[in-house]
């Protein structure tokens, strides 16, 4: 059973005729013919009464009119649904953000994607870049912004854009600007979790300079950068961190940022997908605005 034969069934059966029915779908007579003997073999059951003057409905044909006329409907509606979807007119589009990406980077395009785009909803899940991919592998979000990007994966990654991640203190406790390498280890140090991109890439910069990242002071892990921030501003210690997450409380002072000298920090975002994937326009839509917002 087909949907055309379905269509060309209730075109019949509303006109009560062969030609009739087969000219309101696009087909000649013999053609429409041939879809109700196909329908009717397929059924084992008389679907209309032929007659010189008519076509009229068996009682067979009147029960089955009634389903048939739902099934075409839903197909029709579900046919619409994609169209709305592929024009961006009725979508909802799922990422996923680390830290940095959540709180700075996807708010600060949100408004121009609606405004372009006022049909697609966004909903938006936030961890570190850990979890983040793991949503992604599990085909819980489409798209994804982290700050990590692993060598081996079965995801795609574009670089979109990078920041530097600073060291900082809270300023009544700052009483060195600028230190060397070697006196990051008597410093009590707030860090992220594992899962971090920005941990991972303090750690990867220490490595290259043949510091230990296990040597470190640690006196807090903790989940957010957020949180790092505030307890810095606590007095609870020094931390490497965002500059985009502390960028107001340098400009206001409150914290001091250190210089360690030959040392820098920076680290790349990415676009993330699964590969292979095909995306949804929606998908396409996003990736494209944060391309252009991001390198001009």
């Amino acid at each position: 059973m087909t949907f055309k034969q379905l269509e060309v069934f209730l075109a019949v059966a509303d006109t009560r005729s062969f030609s009739k029915g087969g000219e309101a779908v696009s087909l000649a007579q013999s053609t429409a013919s041939q879809h109700i003997r196909a329908l009717e073999d397929q059924l084992q059951a008389r679907l209309f009464d032929r007659s010189a003057s008519q076509v009229t409905l068996t009682e067979a044909g009147r029960l089955f009119y009634d389903h048939a006329a739902r099934i075409c409907r839903c197909c029709s509606e579900a046919i619409e649904a994609v169209r709305r979807f592929q024009g961006l007119e009725q979508a909802t589009l799922r990422v996923g953000a680390s830290t940095i990406p959540a709180a700075f980077l996807i708010p600060d395009l949100l408004g121009r994607f609606c405004t372009a785009w006022p049909g697609v909803r966004l909903e938006l899940q936030q961890g570190d870049t850990r979890e983040v991919l793991r949503l992604l592998q599990d085909d819980l979000v489409e798209l994804a912004v982290v700050g990590g990007c692993p060598t081996e994966s079965p995801f795609t990654f574009e670089e979109i854009g990078d920041e530097r991640i600073v060291l900082v203190g809270a300023s009544d406790r700052v009483q060195q600007q600028s230190i060397r390498i070697d006196d990051l280890t008597e410093l009590p140090m707030i860090t992220r979790e594992s899962g971090s991109g920005t941990r991972q890439a303090v750690d990867n910069c220490l490595l290259k300079t043949g510091v230990d990242p296990k040597g470190l002071r640690i006196v807090a892990q903790l989940g957010s950068s957020e949180a790092v921030r505030r307890a810095v501003l606590g007095g609870g210690g020094y931390a490497f961190i965002s500059s985009l997450a502390v960028a107001r409380e340098l400009a206001d002072g409150t914290l001091t940022m250190m210089n360690v000298q030959d040392f820098e920090v920076k680290r790349c975002f990415y676009l993330v997908w699964l590969s292979g994937r095909t995306l949804s326009p929606a998908a396409e839509a996003f990736r494209d605005l944060i391309r252009t917002s991001l390198n001009g």
